[in-house]
């Protein structure tokens, strides 16, 4: 019987690491293993999208019963990590004068059309919103006063726009 040499045994050695390889990439191509995976992420934080407008110091801009304003000058801002698609306001309230609440005034707001907004740590200015119109049947107690009108936003995850407020 023959003896094994080192040269014998390295021929051995290789033959069986080529099949045992093999074998391996075999069953990783087939599919033939099992396995897990374990992946820590965090998650974004829901932060206000904020809207802001002044209609204050124009005359034409005055309301009285039954008067609409196209507002075109307002400013987003969208501090989360994703962008946002605004689709409307609900939540209308009036202060500003004694007396006279949302329910005296009566404004609504029409027109809005669904905007996306990107993450932005500053305001996107010059955005049209819609038109803001006092009710026909306003009180009078809402005459003469510098009334601030505040809404909730409404909207969503958006797909990613352009940037400019468009969408």
């Amino acid at each position: 019987m023959r003896q094994f040499t080192k040269r014998s045994a390295a021929i051995v050695t290789g033959s069986v690491l080529a099949v045992a390889g093999g074998t391996a990439a075999f069953a990783y191509a087939s599919g033939w293993f099992q396995g897990s995976s374990t992946t820590q992420v965090t998650t974004s934080t829901i932060k206000n999208v904020t809207a802001t407008v002044n209609l204050r110091g124009n005359a034409d801009n005055n309301f009285f019963p039954g008067k609409a304003v196209d507002i075109t000058n307002a400013s987003v801002t969208n501090p989360n990590d994703f962008p946002v698609q605004l689709t409307g306001l609900t939540n209308i309230a009036v202060s500003g004068k004694e007396g006279c609440t949302q329910e005296q005034a009566g404004f609504t707001l029409t027109n809005l059309t669904n905007r996306t907004f990107d993450k932005s740590a500053t305001p996107v200015t010059n955005v049209p919103l819609g038109t803001l119109t006092m009710s026909r049947t306003a009180d009078p107690i809402c005459a003469g006063g510098s009334l601030v009108v505040t809404a909730t936003l409404q909207g969503g995850i958006a797909e990613a726009s352009t940037g400019t407020g468009d969408s």
